[in-house]
């Protein structure tokens, strides 16, 4: 049963398969169903939330419903499925995969490098969140506002 979702932290598989319907309200040779990581995920969430969209999660599946209000998405609805954690390197900045960082939305980093390693001393975890340092400060991500370390 889905319910409102107004935190994409909820979020939180490696990968998800998203559909959107109808399939002709997207651009031309865009796959449809089409595997994207979590972290992208999280950013299109959040960023359908800016548009006045709607969000949607299924606690028993995990799925998520969500629209756009307004812009190039409005006019279908998107479903994410989680997928089975993939053997694609995340960037250590953003969370993307490589080929993530072409995409037009802006929401991951500049420069695809999976060093540093989220959960490693030069990219720790903060305690709030459980986000890597790396992603506090980036507009698209679930990430609290400033970093709370150990104090170890």
């Amino acid at each position: 049963m889905f319910r409102p979702l107004t935190e994409p932290s909820e979020v939180m598989f490696a990968a998800y398969s998203v559909t959107a319907s109808p399939a002709k309200a997207l651009v031309s040779g865009t796959p449809n169903p089409r595997p994207v990581s979590g972290a992208l995920l999280r950013a299109l969430l959040i960023n359908a939330m800016e548009c006045g969209g709607a969000l949607a999660l299924d606690d028993l599946t995990q799925a998520v419903g969500f629209t756009y209000a307004s812009g190039t998405f409005h006019e279908m609805v998107q479903e994410a499925r989680p997928l089975p954690t993939p053997r694609t390197a995340t960037c250590g900045e953003c969370g993307q995969w490589e080929s993530e960082h072409r995409n037009p939305n802006g929401s991951c980093c500049d420069k695809f490098d999976v060093e540093p390693r989220p959960d490693s001393p030069s990219n720790r975890l903060c305690l709030r969140c459980r986000q890597p340092f790396l992603h506090h400060g980036r507009r698209y991500t679930v990430a609290c506002r400033s970093f709370h370390a150990s104090m170890d």
